[in-house]
C-alpha cells in the first residue's frame, strides 16, 4: 500500500534467522560405572548436551578390559535414536555371574558414527563389574579320617568351599590325641598352595607299625594362617584314627578228663 510511490522489484523478501546453537555434544553420562557382579544388568546412559530439532544417531559397542565377553557379561553393539527434543538414553549389558573369588573387572565402552552431534567427553567409559564373591574358607573334607596301621600312610584332603584367581595358601600340622609322635605317627607341618581354580590339595601322615595289640589311637589334625581364604570352622581341625591291626595270641586250654 504505497502512497505516492508505485511498487518496486521485488517487493517481498525474506528474512532468515540465522541459528547461533552449535550442533549437540553426544557422551556419555560419565567416564566410569559400576556394577555388581550379581546385578544381573548394567545400565548406561548417554546424553545430548541440548535439545536438536534434528534427530541425532551414535552406534555404541562394548570391548574387554579385564573382563572376558562370554565369560563376564555379553558384548553389546548397537545404535541410540535421539529423536528431536531427547536429550538422554540408555542401553543395557548383561552381567554374566560366577563363584569365583576375584578382583573387580572392566569393560571398555565406546561412541561412534554420530550423526546430527559432534562427539563430546567422555566419547569412552569403563564399566567396573564388582566382584561379590567372599575368598573361600580352606578346611578339611572331613572331620574324621581312619587308617590302618600297617597302611604306612594317611593321605589327608583339605579343600576350598569355591575356587579363586589368587594364589591361596594354608598351614597345615599333626599333634599327639591319644597317639605319640615317634612312637605311632612322624610329626608332620607344611604349608599347601591352592594355585588359581585349584580347590583341593593333599598331604600324607607317616604311620609308625608295631606288634604291640593296642587300642585304636588318635592324632589331631590342625590347619592355620591362609592368606587370601579364611579359615572353616570347625572345618579347620579334624581326627586321623589309627586303627590297630595287632591281634593277642592265647594257648589253648587243655584239660584231662579221668
Amino acid at each position: 500500500s504505497p502512497i505516492s510511490a508505485t511498487l518496486g522489484t521485488p517487493n517481498t523478501a525474506t528474512l532468515t534467522i540465522a541459528d547461533d546453537e552449535d550442533v549437540p555434544e553426544v557422551s556419555f553420562e560419565a567416564s566410569a560405572y559400576n556394577v555388581g557382579e550379581g546385578t544381573g544388568t548394567a545400565t548406561i546412559t548417554v546424553t545430548l548436551s541440548h535439545p536438536s530439532v534434528f534427530t541425532v544417531t551414535t552406534a555404541y559397542a562394548t570391548s574387554d578390559g579385564t573382563a572376558l565377553a562370554g565369560v563376564d557379561y555379553l558384548a553389546a553393539t548397537g545404535t541410540l535414536t535421539f529423536t528431536p527434543g531427547i536429550t538422554r538414553l540408555t542401553f543395557n549389558l548383561t552381567i554374566l555371574p560366577d563363584v569365583l573369588d576375584e578382583p573387580n573387572e572392566t569393560i571398555q565402552l565406546a561412541l561412534s558414527e554420530v550423526h546430527n552431534a559432534t562427539y563430546g567427553t567422555p566419547q569412552d567409559a569403563t564399566l567396573s563389574i564388582l566382584d561379590d564373591d567372599d575368598p573361600p574358607q580352606v578346611q578339611f573334607s572331613a572331620n574324621a579320617y581312619t587308617v590302618g596301621e600297617g597302611a604306612g600312610t594317611a593321605t589327608i584332603i583339605v579343600t576350598l568351599s569355591h575356587p579363586s584367581v589368587f594364589t591361596i595358601t594354608t598351614a597345615y600340622a599333626t599333634g599327639d590325641g591319644t597317639a605319640t609322635a615317634g612312637v605311632e605317627y612322624l610329626t608332620t607341618t607344611g604349608t599347601l598352595t591352592f594355585t588359581a581354580a585349584t580347590t583341593s590339595q593333599t598331604f600324607n601322615v607317616l604311620i609308625l607299625d608295631d606288634t604291640a595289640d593296642e587300642p585304636d589311637e588318635t592324632i589331631t589334625l590342625k590347619l592355620s594362617d591362609p592368606t587370601n581364604a579364611t579359615l572353616g570352622v570347625p572345618e579347620d581341625e579334624a581326627v586321623l584314627t589309627i586303627v590297630d591291626g595287632d591281634y593277642s595270641t592265647y594257648l589253648p586250654f587243655v584239660v584231662r578228663i579221668q
